[in-house]
């Protein structure tokens, strides 16, 4: 029974070693001008893909002119920001089967970290 154990021990650690494995893979660097699939993770922001933080900015653009801390117009003005960077971002992905360069997502990351911006002076801090 001991000579069971032993190899099935030894299996489970090294399923823990390969699952410990991928998630640092998915973090690698990517290559100036290499394409990115549009939902991975770039540029210096943290690990936040690009559709996420739309919809974070989205959720709390809504929050901010609900409670009051955004006007009528601040809101509309980012929240058009937001669709701008949505429409950008659909036209690129259309145009490149689908991928996005690196240099490109960095680019609508800091548009979308523009708007962030304007929401942490009203006190909502991102998570990103």
């Amino acid at each position: 029974m001991k000579t069971l154990v032993l190899p099935l021990a030894g299996g489970a650690a090294a399923l823990a070693l390969l699952a410990c494995a991928a998630p640092i893979s998915a973090h690698a660097q990517i290559a100036a001008g290499a394409a990115v699939d549009a939902n991975a993770v770039v540029g210096d922001g943290g690990r936040w893909p690009l559709i996420e933080r739309e919809h974070w900015l989205s959720m709390h653009l809504d929050m901010a002119r609900n409670d009051g801390t955004l006007s009528d117009e601040q809101f509309h003005r980012l929240r058009d920001q937001v669709g701008g960077v949505r429409g950008d971002e659909s036209r690129m992905l259309g145009s490149q089967g689908g991928q996005l360069t690196a240099d490109e997502a960095v680019a609508l990351e800091a548009r979308l970290d523009g708007v962030a911006a304007v929401l942490r002076e009203s006190g909502f801090q991102r998570p990103w």
